[in-house]
């Protein structure tokens, strides 16, 4: 050892004997740094040794780059060396063994701390630590025990670097920077002169680092090449930081050039660093041509749903609409089924078609939350009355409880909403036999902002197990436990529910057991409308009140199912209409003839309906400038709905419609009659209003009579005849048992019934018959007559009311 010392020495003096003689290589100055820091190591691992000078084995120890004394939990009591260089360590608090040596694995070392401590015998080993930088350093370890009592040894470590001193640690970031790859890494003086270069990049184009330092970027380079470097460059040595892209051949390069300051904050060179980029730059623009090609392929996607919405829409429209006509008609059993099955197939179909477009709309992140007032009572309404004929024909109580804490008016997405409490709705009626659903709405909290209102859809179905709870809103996924053909359904509505929930930053959820019912809650926020911002109601207007009798109807379509439904509604209302193929038939008759409505299809050849509302909204002189405009349209994206309001319609009307709903909406649009005010119809505490069993509707009867009301008082009477002879006779064919006669009985009494509307009695009457004449349910017989009975006494006080 003390030769080593002798020898450091010597080569420390010649390299001091250098320097004074004016010699200031940089290399050797470097060197002379190293040897010194290698010295004072040494020196300081000495006075270290000679506070334990006590301990033999710890003076040996010395002869190490670097030690440590430390304790069986691995706490370091004291160290020197080169750690401090090597990991950069934070004096204040303990350190652990783990700071001073940093291995991939350090099994191997605590394996030795155990064999030392258990056979007292001093444990070399070699290994490889890392620097903080992550440079991994050979080294040779040493362990050797220093005493203490047993559990708390002391034990110092020692670790000679195999061969690696801060000279090869400095050589080895020097060769890191100069095998970059794609980056090359200069350094150039006030005089645009390199001092050295790092990097691979050149190599494409011939050059080494050792060609540049010495060498001006002038020199360097040829000019093309130059005039493209020079402005960053000149930048840089007037204190600039500057950035940008050049081409050179067929590659792409960005370069950062920054200012490099002395002592005294003058420029006196600059840094560059030069990346090729060609790579990024081709991704980037497959990334870009993937991004349009996905917008082209979302804008063809959209484009072929709403076409295909369109195109299914209004086929249905006509299908839908004429079942309906012929429903009113008098027919024979057989035809009265037929009639049925295309209804529900067509309403089937229908359900499908929105659901498949929502979610679609949904995923393409295009539905969009409003915030418009509207009216809560009004909207249940809507949902009671879609519900109410099919939840009879079941035999299940429909009801809705409503907080009475909740306002008239909120301001939401009525539209979402609707959504939401339609599928729940449909959902709980379509997998409840028997019983009851019940939709209740209750008032959770509010502030100076916002309504938290709960909806609960509790029915007392079959239930959902356990095991499916979890995916109960995944797509595809239905909530009974073994397919029925019966219960029709894609999958789809819980899932929509959910995402619709998501977006108006809601929550929903389920609580069911298999065989007992189930309950779905959505929680969701509302806001407090402003005076402005009262809703308004739609009236809801019968049509026996005749109020479009003599109304002046443009309605124009080129689809000529829809044109001839569309004439037999209007012809039923006794409107005096007009109709048109296209549209610009449509602005020609509206050029010349003073309307009371107009009626437009959207999609129309020659001329859309919106460009006849525009012409016509732009011409002052057109007789219909000030007329209401309606569009009927298989369109049901919103956006393209805000679009039509915008562009001068006064509503729309969507395809398919029943023939109540178009009438409701004229109704409303022209403001006839008188508005009736929002009365729920249901139990709502909010208004005490009871409703029970079915109106008792002579619309079709008044139209017939056609004012003449001792014609009319006829019928009535001969109604409550045949519906009393009913009565004696299902009481009569009941106690002789005769179950064949009562299943024609009540088939032949359906179409008295269903004429006035009666429709929750004809749904009775044709169970009593399906019962006794195909299923043969003859016990199940007894009570259905029964409530037949009760709801025909009910319709006979009805009739006689409406006779004077």
């Amino acid at each position: 050892m003390k030769k080593q010392l002798e020898k450091q020495i010597q080569q420390i003096a010649e390299l001091i004997n250098k320097v004074e003689e004016g010699d200031t290589n940089v290399d050797a100055l470097i060197g002379l740094e190293e040897l010194l820091d290698l010295l004072s190591n040494k020196i300081k691992s000495s006075k270290l040794g000679g506070l334990l000078d006590s301990q033999p084995a710890y003076l040996e120890s010395v002869r190490h780059e670097a030690i440590f004394i430390f304790d069986r939990s691995l706490k370091v009591h004291k160290y020197t060396g080169m750690f401090d260089q090597l990991f950069h360590l934070q004096k204040e608090g303990a350190l652990k063994v783990s700071d001073l040596l940093q291995f991939k694995d350090d099994k191997t070392f605590l394996d030795k701390i155990e064999e030392l401590l258990k056979n007292q015998a001093n444990q070399t080993f070699d290994a490889t630590i890392y620097s903080s930088q992550g440079v991994p350093l050979p080294a040779t370890i040493s362990l050797e025990l220093l005493g203490g009592k047993k559990g708390d040894e002391l034990i110092v470590g020692g670790v000679n670097f195999q061969n690696t001193t801060l000279t090869d640690i400095k050589n080895y970031q020097q060769l890191v920077i100069e095998n970059l790859p794609d980056i090359d890494v200069y350094l150039f003086d006030s005089d645009y002169r390199y001092v050295l270069a790092g990097g691979r990049e050149k190599e494409r184009f011939g050059l080494s680092n050792s060609y540049f330092p010495g060498k001006t970027l002038f020199e360097a380079f040829e000019d093309k090449i130059n005039r493209r470097l020079f402005p960053f460059y000149r930048k840089a040595l007037n204190g600039e930081m500057a950035e940008g892209e050049f081409r050179v051949e067929d590659q792409i390069y960005y370069i950062w050039v920054t200012p490099v300051p002395n002592f005294y904050n003058e420029v006196v060179g600059g840094t560059a660093i030069v990346q090729n980029v060609t790579k990024d730059k081709e991704i980037e623009i497959r990334l870009k041509k993937a991004k349009d090609d996905a917008q082209r392929a979302d804008k063809a996607k959209s484009l072929f749903l709403a076409n295909m919405s369109h195109e299914i829409r209004t086929p249905l429209n006509a299908i839908i609409g004429f079942a309906e006509q012929l429903s009113q008609s008098q027919m024979n059993r057989e035809q009265d089924r037929f009639v049925q099955f295309i209804s529900d197939s067509s309403e089937h179909l229908l359900s499908l078609v929105n659901e498949i477009l929502i979610l679609f709309k949904i995923g393409m992140g295009k539905v969009h939350i409003d915030r418009v007032p509207f009216n809560l009572t009004q909207l249940l309404n809507v949902i009671y009355n879609s519900f109410i004929i099919k939840a009879n024909e079941k035999q299940l109580q429909l009801s809705i409880q409503v907080d009475p804490g909740i306002p008239e008016t909120l301001v939401g997405d009525p539209f979402r909403l609707r959504q939401i409490i339609t599928n729940l709705v449909a959902n709980a009626i379509k997998y409840t036999d028997e019983g009851a659903v019940v939709l209740r709405c209750f008032l959770l909290e509010k502030d100076e902002l916002t309504y938290h209102l709960k909806f609960e859809v509790e029915d007392t179905g079959m239930g959902i197990s356990s095991a499916l709870i979890p995916k109960i809103f995944d797509e595809f996924t239905q909530s009974e436990a073994q397919p029925d053909k019966k219960r029709k359904g894609a999958g789809l509505g819980l899932t929509i529910c959910r995402k619709l929930v998501d977006l108006m930053d809601g929550h929903i959820d389920v609580e069911s057991e298999l065989g007992q019912g189930s309950c779905f809650s959505v929680l969701l926020p509302f806001y407090h409308p402003s005076d402005e911002e009262q809703a308004e109601s739609e009236s809801h207007f019968l049509l026996s009140e005749s109020l479009l009798k003599g109304k002046k109807v443009l309605f124009a379509d080129d689809d000529e199912y829809n044109l001839l439904l569309a004439e037999t509604v209007l012809g039923n209302w006794e409107a005096s209409y007009t109709l048109a193929a296209n549209g610009e038939e449509a602005f020609n008759l509206a050029k010349t003839n003073l309307f009371d409505i107009l009626l437009l299809d959207i999609h129309m050849p020659r001329m859309s309906g919106v460009e006849v509302v525009q012409e016509i909204k732009s011409d002052p002189k057109n007789p219909n400038l000030k007329t209401k405009v309606l569009a009927v349209t298989a369109n049901v994206l919103q956006s393209d709905l805000k679009v039509y309001m915008q562009e001068g319609f006064d509503g729309y009307v969507l395809k398919p419609f029943k023939e109540k709903e178009l009438y409701n909406k004229i109704c409303n649009v022209l403001q006839l009659g008188e508005a009736p005010g929002t009365e729920s119809m249901w139990e709502d505490p909010r208004q005490a209003k009871e409703q029970e069993g079915d109106g008792f509707d002579v619309s079709n009867l008044r139209k017939t009579a056609n004012g003449d009301r001792t014609f009319f008082n006829k019928m009535i009477d001969t109604f409550v005849r045949n519906a009393e002879e009913l009565r004696v006779d299902l009481e009569q064919k009941l106690d002789e048992r005769d179950w064949n006669e009562i299943g024609e009985r009540a088939h032949r009494a359906i179409p008295s019934f269903k004429y006035f509307e009666l429709n929750a009695l004809v749904k009775k009457l044709r169970r009593l018959e399906d019962l006794a004449l195909r299923e043969k349910s003859f016990d199940a017989l007894p009570n259905e007559i029964r409530e037949v009975l009760r709801m025909v006494d009910q319709a006979i006080n009805e009739a006689k009311k409406t006779t004077t």
